[in-house]
């Protein structure tokens, strides 16, 4: 009996002995876990900073996760039954580092994202930094320590990122659809400039503020938007363009005012289509291009160079099912019909099939 006693007593002695080293230990903590990704340090940037892809890679998502999204999209919660975790970001460096902090159970953690351009793509790097509470020292005790209790699912993130960048960027597909006729169209647009790198992420920012006009104004938005180029100049990295959408009736707007009404001339353009990663459009331009080279077609210079986005990453969270259609306007003999001040119940439709005569067009290409 007085065996067990003391065993018992000495158990218990460890016990807080042990309870006691742990409690001591220093609760501050640095995390880091790094990755190569092939994908340019731009792309990756974009992906991870951006919350509302945060789902397709992260660990603390699951099926049955709710999320939410502040209105600047600068804040983030997944909520998973009792346990909401919440992300921020605080301050982002160019496209090299990305402040944030994340509080799971009213525990903040900071965490800083960098990313380093090499020669085969980007080092991703992820340090998650804060302080251990109890239980968190007692289980990274038990798990050879916090690299190993805390650090999996960083690096989890890391892999998940990689997989679904690669796999998705990879996923593209373009095909020329030849000659079609364009219709005459009633728009209402954003006129606007930017380099050529930043046109992209300019034109989605006056597509938001486009689509908010036409809501305040009541005026209904017809078919999916298009950017229509004004100037493309390589040389000096530079382009005027608007972002358009198709509309019913005319606009008229306030002389000056950045948005207006305008209109598109019927024409006779060369169609492409991306299915993929927007990042992949210069490569479907560029086989438009070998296709009038090929058959000696005209660029008619008086016509309107359009991407539409048919789908597009404000629907579809996985870029290899975007599309995207590129046309780059042709000459042709016929005169070029504006259009009516009120279209008919086709009028939606920009596009147009036409029967090609094999002697003055060449046939469809399927892709190349």
């Amino acid at each position: 009996m007085k065996i067990l006693k003391y065993s018992f007593l000495l158990l218990l002695l460890l016990g807080l002995a042990g309870f006691v080293f742990i409690a001591t230990q220093p609760s501050g903590y640095t995390i880091k876990k790094e990755k190569n990704i092939a994908v340019s340090k731009d792309i990756v940037f974009d992906f991870v900073n951006n919350f509302e892809t945060w789902s397709l890679w992260n660990p603390y998502y699951t099926s049955s996760s709710k999320e939410i999204f502040s209105k600047n999209t600068k804040s983030y919660e997944i909520s998973n039954g009792n346990t909401v975790t919440s992300f921020k970001t605080l301050q982002s460096f160019g496209k090299d580092s990305i402040q944030q902090s994340i509080i799971t159970n009213q525990i903040k953690h900071n965490l800083v994202w960098k990313f380093v351009q090499t020669t085969k793509g980007t080092r991703a790097s992820c340090e998650m930094r804060g302080d251990l509470t109890l239980k968190q020292k007692i289980f990274s005790l038990l798990q050879g320590g916090v690299q190993n209790y805390m650090g999996d699912e960083i690096e989890e993130s890391l892999t998940n990122i990689e997989k679904y960048l690669v796999n998705e960027l990879n996923n593209y597909n373009i095909k020329i659809n030849g000659i079609v006729k364009l219709n005459p169209l009633l728009i209402i647009k954003y006129a606007d400039s930017a380099s050529l790198t930043d046109y992209y992420s300019v034109a989605k920012t006056k597509l938001t503020t486009l689509k908010s006009f036409a809501t305040s104004n009541q005026i209904t938005l017809l078919g999916q938007p298009f950017i229509a180029f004004d100037d493309w100049n390589e040389t000096k990295n530079f382009t005027k363009f608007s972002v358009c959408y198709e509309v019913k009736e005319e606009i008229i707007t306030n002389e000056g005012n950045t948005i207006s009404g305008g209109e598109l001339l019927e024409q006779k353009a060369i169609k492409i289509t991306l299915k993929g990663n927007y990042t992949h459009i210069r490569k479907a331009w560029d086989e438009a291009f070998k296709f009038i080279e090929k058959y000696k077609l005209k660029i008619d210079e008086n016509g309107s160079y359009i991407e539409k986005y048919i789908v597009s990453e404000s629907t579809e969270k996985q870029p290899s099912k975007w599309i995207t259609e590129v046309y780059i306007p042709i000459k042709t003999s016929t005169p070029r019909r504006r259009p009516a001040t009120s279209n008919s119940e086709n009028s939606t439709s920009t596009e147009s099939t036409e029967s090609n005569s094999p002697s003055e067009t060449p046939k469809p290409i399927e892709g190349e």
